[in-house]
């Protein structure tokens, strides 16, 4: 009998910001119990992308198709996914491809188990300023790369197919439009409970020892985790984080393979735009399988985020910027000649005196030699901060930026912009490593670069 189709790895990743008080002045919070994740004002769908498929690390290199999952990609009419692909260095080989809407986070989950592939989705959710769900939607990213089942093995599927105005956004829009929760509610719920039934039918079982549920419907999802006998703690997690879009299905499961035991079995179930469902089979090598932190461990290194700062954030707070011209857009012929550089942090160790180059260009910076070198990838390494300026102009959402320059261990110097980290709070002698964001928006373009964040654990957090 063929082997089943499984995960050999996974990864998750959640912004190091959370909010959870509404609040713009004096009165009672507005928060309650819950709160959301909020990416940084440099991060979007594509950076978050990037930054949780980087965890996978050189196992992705093995996966013949990219699939890119979001709601709320930062092009309509060019493929994100050419970005993270080129980012993450894999084979021009490799196609790349985005999916959209919200069932696209499950169906880019499903497509790469079937056929080895790397899947990920990302979304960053924005509502209206004091919308009844401003903290039920969260930015999220997850990545699973299908092939052994190292981490899980699928031992049966089931999907159901229709057509409902649920939730949905028109072009140019940024925040999603709902019905009558009431009424998608039941559809949604009998879509969900025919695809269980058959995923259950087909893996010859009549119950999971897990059960998460994801649902672009709150009330849906709550009647679905009640009548499948979930313990709650798909729910916790969303009242923590929020629903992530496009992510959700994914983080659900992630977090759900965190907590399991080899042999366990779980049953993962999505209800959006129809239903689709899993049953999976814990692997014994789910420990070594999952990459970077565990879902609890994301949530609990969050920080709170002041309201106002969330709004300017986001561009819901219009706030008169400093009297300087906007940035030079970037143009495409630099871009493709320097892609290694700007995408991938690529740099040249000279073959003479080992010195890397940075940027790396014809002659080496250590001794002037021209005889070339090896490809030096710095994303992934370390630096120490050697000098340190603050930014009080800039024209991010934010009052100053620090400016630093910063020496990798074991060779080459970034000059970049400091992030995830107060401009105060920077000193030299800190310990930084590369985080791949947007820089800024200029005629319609945007430009992506690696910013330095604080090394988690160092003094400068």
């Amino acid at each position: 009998m063929p082997d089943r189709p499984g995960i050999s790895a996974y990864a998750a990743y959640l912004p190091l910001h959370l909010l959870n008080d509404t609040r713009l002045g004096p009165g009672p919070s507005l928060g309650g119990r819950r709160c959301r994740s909020v990416a940084n004002h440099d991060e979007d769908a594509l950076t978050m992308a990037v930054e949780v498929a980087g965890l996978l690390g050189e196992s992705t290199e093995s996966a013949p198709r990219l699939l890119v999952a979001s709601t709320s990609a930062p092009y309509t009419a060019r493929t994100a996914a050419t970005l993270v692909h080129e980012a993450l260095g894999l084979s021009a080989a490799v196609s790349a491809v985005d999916l959209a809407g919200h069932r696209a986070g499950f169906t880019a989950l499903d497509l790469a188990v079937e056929s080895s592939s790397l899947a990920v989705a990302s979304d960053t959710r924005l509502t209206r300023p004091g919308a009844p769900d401003e903290l039920g939607q969260g930015d999220a990213a997850v990545a699973f790369l299908g092939g052994t089942a190292a981490a899980a093995e699928l031992l049966g599927r089931g999907s159901r197919t229709l057509e409902l105005l649920d939730r949905w956004r028109l072009p140019g829009e940024v925040v999603d439009r709902t019905w009558d929760e009431r009424f998608t509610a039941d559809v949604l719920v009998e879509a969900a409970g025919d695809a269980v039934r058959s995923t259950l039918e087909a893996a010859g079982v009549e119950s999971a020892d897990i059960v998460v549920v994801s649902s672009t419907n709150p009330r849906a999802g709550a009647a679905l985790r009640r009548a499948l006998g979930s313990d709650g703690s798909d729910a916790a997690l969303e009242a923590v984080v929020g629903f992530t879009g496009a992510a959700h299905p994914g983080l659900l499961l992630a977090d759900a393979l965190d907590r399991a035991e080899p042999g366990q079995t779980i049953l993962l179930v999505s209800a959006a735009d129809g239903a689709d469902a899993w049953l999976l089979r814990v692997g014994d090598g789910v420990r070594t399988a999952r990459r970077g932190r565990s879902v609890a461990e994301l949530v609990a290194r969050r920080q709170p985020v002041a309201y106002a700062d969330h709004l300017r954030w986001k561009g819901l707070l219009d706030v008169q910027g400093p009297a300087r011209p906007a940035s030079a857009p970037p143009a495409a012929p630099p871009m493709h000649r320097r892609r290694g550089w700007k995408y991938r942090l690529e740099a040249v160790r000279c073959a003479d005196c080992s010195t890397v180059t940075t940027p790396p260009g014809k002659a080496c910076a250590g001794c002037g030699s021209t005889a070339g070198g090896k490809p030096e990838l710095l994303h992934a390494s370390e630096a120490t901060v050697v000098s340190v300026t603050q930014d009080l102009l800039t024209t991010m959402p934010v009052p100053s930026v620090a400016v630093v320059v910063a020496d990798f261990d074991g060779g080459g110097r970034l000059s970049g912009y400091a992030t995830d980290v107060a401009a105060d709070d920077v000193a030299v002698g800190a310990r930084m490593r590369p985080t791949f964001r947007r820089m800024w928006t200029t005629e319609g373009i945007h430009n992506y670069f690696w910013k330095l964040r604080p090394v988690e654990g160092s003094d400068v957090e």
